[in-house]
């Protein structure tokens, strides 16, 4: 009896040694590698991405993480106390100041360019010296959440973003609508939630990073709409694009009822590309990619179409800039010189609709905003 109860504790110290020395050995691959991307010039989220960048959202399901700071050989993001991309802002608007907010996805949010390179900086820098605006003070304020949906973006605006007494806000969205036009409204999630509290709370180990998105990494995410239209009840069909204008109506509203000026933009996308490059992040063959095109230039002139209904400034960039892979990075995502080039097409139509606002006679018009730039031009 005694010898049975020596070799249990014997097992017992070996189990707890063994544990130790694990747990011990882990924590010193932590400070190795902590100290290896702070070498480097890295945070300690540098490996875990998209998961570091959400926190749940009661009424939209997740949105940024207020205060982050995410720096990587492919990142360098900050986002402010107020979940917006940038620097700090007051609540309070400015005197004699402009206040533009811009919402929508990842392509407002800027994936693929650092820290003051993306559509709403450069909007600032054009028109911060621009002198129509006098001593104005113009900000220009990111509202993009990577993955959002117009429903999302509504909820999010009329619950946090409206409190910022925007002047003007500019929407630039539709693509990750786009797969809600093939399935059953009432089927779909409109507002996923946040990475569970385990996996955020694990996403604060570098160690935890490098095993499970660069040792064991996950299908790399793939920037496309549905597979194909093709097969689409037409019943379905109808009712998933009547739910599309719905909710495009139903964020132009919440934006109006406010009191800031709407203005929608058209975005550039790969689904008005000539470039065989671009085309093919549509799809993997020939088939997929027309469905998927003709699902793109569809929601394109749903905003076209929603802009003139509605008495909406429209921004056209999706016909004034030429999509090709010096502006797109893939079929969504806007490389450096295209953030550049679309907040330069936004400076035009914006001026416009403020002068508007300033005269009194905002949307109201029904006029749509003119661009007077070509094409292509600097």
């Amino acid at each position: 009896m005694n010898r049975l109860a020596k070799r249990k504790k014997k097992l017992i110290f070996a189990g707890l040694a063994a544990l130790i020395g694990l747990m011990g050995g882990m924590l010193l691959l932590e400070i190795g590698l902590r100290v290896y991307v702070a070498s480097r010039g890295w945070t300690p989220n540098c490996y875990v991405t998209g998961v570091a960048f959400f926190v749940p959202h009661e009424q939209a399901g997740h949105t940024m993480r207020p205060g982050l700071r995410m720096k990587s050989s492919a990142y360098d993001v900050t986002i402010n106390s107020l979940g917006l991309r940038g620097e700090e802002v007051d609540v309070q608007k400015p005197d004699n100041g402009i206040r533009v907010m811009v919402i929508g996805g990842s392509s407002v949010f800027g994936y693929l360019v650092p820290d003051g390179q993306d559509s709403c900086c450069v909007l600032e820098e054009i028109m911060s010296k621009d002198e129509r605006y006098g001593d104005s003070k113009v900000q220009v304020l990111n509202a993009g959440v990577p993955g959002y949906n117009m429903t999302q973006c509504r909820l999010r605006y009329e619950s946090d973003l409206s409190k910022l007494n925007p002047d003007v806000v500019l929407m630039y969205l539709g693509w990750n609508d786009m797969k809600f036009l093939l399935q059953d409204p009432d089927s779909v999630d409109r507002t996923p939630p946040a990475p569970s509290w385990w996996t955020r709370t694990m996403a604060t180990s570098v160690l935890y990073g490098v095993l499970r998105y660069r040792v064991f990494p996950p299908d790399s995410p793939v920037f496309v709409p549905p597979v194909s239209s093709s097969s689409t009840d037409a019943d379905l069909r109808t009712e998933c694009e009547a739910q599309f204008r719905n909710d495009l109506q139903s964020l132009v509203e919440a934006v109006r009822n406010s009191g800031a000026v709407p203005v929608l933009s058209t975005q550039l996308m790969a689904a008005g590309a000539s470039d065989p490059q671009l085309k093919r992040y549509l799809g993997d063959g020939p088939e997929q990619i027309e469905a998927n095109e003709r699902l793109g230039l569809w929601i394109t002139q749903v905003i076209r179409e929603e802009a003139e209904r509605s008495h909406v400034p429209l921004i056209d960039v999706a016909d004034k800039i030429e999509c090709n892979n010096t502006h797109l990075g893939d079929a969504i995502h806007l490389t450096q010189f295209g953030h550049r080039e679309v907040a330069i097409f936004w400076a035009e139509g914006l001026s416009d609709a403020l002068i508007k606002m300033e005269d009194g006679t905002p949307e109201q018009s029904g006029e749509k905003t003119e661009l007077r730039r070509e094409k292509g031009s600097e």
